[in-house]
């Protein structure tokens, strides 16, 4: 029999075609309604978008479904990114999901859920009792009729509304107009190229490409295939932005990124096809969005910053040195945004991809992170690889690395042989375990999406990543 509970995670909805079925998703619509908004007397209305995987028009329909039988009013958007979905819930305050597994394989699907403004649905927000309540209606073992050909269509007077806003908030944040002019008096044109790895990322860059004047986009797999036939759309796996790199050399581009599936998330790649450490971009983007805060104050923001503690200590270091305030949070969408609302933080990040931006209501945004490496690039007049040279000279941080427990064994365990064998060491069980040296760090933390444990490690020493990395990895027998 299946564990339905399986399917809810920390802060969203993960599992996989066919364990994972429509039937499911009416009943998490349902209860989302019954269980969660009606409750804490939140609207009703939920704005509905999907994306293009193979599974996500049944399930999409399915969600719609119960949410309209729970009493609630789906408003269903139709095809979108996760940040899309989030721009719709600025345009209606209300709550909002969207079905997708982000840049999980193609036989995988979830949903993400906005609860209301920058609050997601996580375990700790009411995402458990949605769990409890499908996993009670499940056992039932009674069908439920679900007739796509039945469902509402899409209101598409609502999707231009969320598409003229969506756009209009990327050439705000982006300065677009200001950009194409400084271009224009340099007599100079970025050439960019993009991977949507035939994700959302697609739709999104067909949006917004036209904007520029002066940026010549090269795409790569824009065309909307929940198959993934070139490459699955995880950019955080290195072995998927090699042909983004070939392109960049090849054609002698400026620099290029690459979206997840859901693009929410976005990667970045120099001149030299060079992939940018996560940290760097979470320190780069901190120090320039501070470095504006501090000169021309937003009354509605403080200069603070969310960031990792398992990350590099770049990030708390640079917010320090630009007068900001170094916020902590665990890993998670869920609680980095609460973190960001509860201070009014100009930016959070993610080494994993994820930017997250006040102004755009302390969410997540592939396309915004992008823009605003663009402005910064154009205003800055400078190469991608020459921002973040004085970076990769100071920090030397391995790859995310992903490991297995082996079959009795457990992270517990792990976590008593650590502070076993680095006794002289500080460290912090506040997400995971993170263990400091004067000169080198390391965390480790179990993933909250796969059963694997990310283990990422940091020196200042050069030449010896992969000696610690060793190091530790004897230490926990892997």
């Amino acid at each position: 029999m299946t564990d339905y509970s399986k399917f809810f995670k920390a802060y969203d909805m993960r599992g996989t075609v066919p364990e994972l079925t429509a039937e499911v998703y009416y009943w998490t619509g349902y209860g989302l309604v019954t269980e969660v908004l009606v409750k804490e007397s939140l609207p009703t209305t939920v704005n509905v978008m999907k994306d293009c995987r193979y599974s996500s028009p049944e399930f999409y329909d399915a969600f719609c479904k119960g949410i309209k039988d729970a009493g609630g009013t789906p408003q269903p958007i139709g095809l979108g990114s996760s940040d899309m979905l989030y721009g719709s819930c600025q345009v209606t305050a209300t709550p909002g999901a969207i079905i997708t597994a982000s840049h999980n394989p193609k036989d995988d699907n979830g949903a993400k859920i906005l609860k209301m403004g920058s609050t997601m649905l996580g375990m700790e927000e009411g995402l458990d009792k949605v769990r409890d309540f499908v996993v009670e209606k499940m056992k039932l073992e009674s069908k439920v009729d679900i007739d796509s050909k039945s469902s509402i269509g899409d209101n598409l007077e609502l999707r231009k509304r969320v598409i003229d806003f969506f756009v209009n908030k990327v050439k705000s944040i982006g300065q677009i107009t200001r950009v194409d002019k400084i271009l224009e008096s340099k007599g100079k044109k970025l050439r960019v190229a993009v991977d949507a790895g035939n994700g959302m990322g697609g739709l999104v860059m067909d949006l917004i490409s036209g904007l520029y004047s002066n940026i010549e986009f090269t795409p790569l797999y824009w065309d909307l295939d929940g198959n993934y036939p070139n490459h699955p759309a995880d950019p955080q796996n290195f072995d998927n932005l090699k042909v983004l790199q070939k392109t960049i050399l090849d054609n002698k581009l400026d620099f290029g990124f690459a979206f997840d599936g859901d693009a929410d998330r976005v990667f970045f790649v120099d001149e030299h096809a060079n992939i940018i450490n996560g940290d760097f971009l979470c320190a780069f983007f901190a120090k320039t969005l501070l470095e504006n805060q501090n000169a021309n104050p937003n009354p509605d923001y403080n200069s603070a910053v969310v960031y990792l503690q398992p990350g590099s200590r770049c990030v708390p270091e640079i917010i320090a040195e630009t007068d900001g305030v170094a916020v902590p949070s665990m890993q998670g969408h869920t609680k980095i945004k609460a973190q960001m609302q509860k201070y009014k933080a100009i930016y959070g990040g993610e080494f994993s991809g994820h930017h997250y931006f006040a102004e755009f209501g302390y969410l997540d945004s592939g396309i915004m992170a992008a823009v605003i490496m663009i402005k910064i690039l154009t205003e800055q007049d400078k190469k991608v690889s020459e921002v973040f040279e004085k970076l990769k000279k100071t920090y030397f941080i391995s790859d995310l690395v992903n490991l297995s427990i082996p079959s009795g064994n457990s992270f517990e365990n792990w976590i008593e042989r650590i502070k076993a064998e680095f006794p002289d060491a500080t460290i912090s069980q506040f997400d995971g375990i993170s263990v400091f040296y004067e000169d080198w760090k390391f965390s480790m933390r179990p993933s909250n999406t796969e059963p694997k444990v990310r283990f990422i490690l940091e020196t200042k020493l050069v030449n010896k990543v992969e000696e610690k990395l060793a190091l530790v990895k004897g230490v926990v027998g892997v």
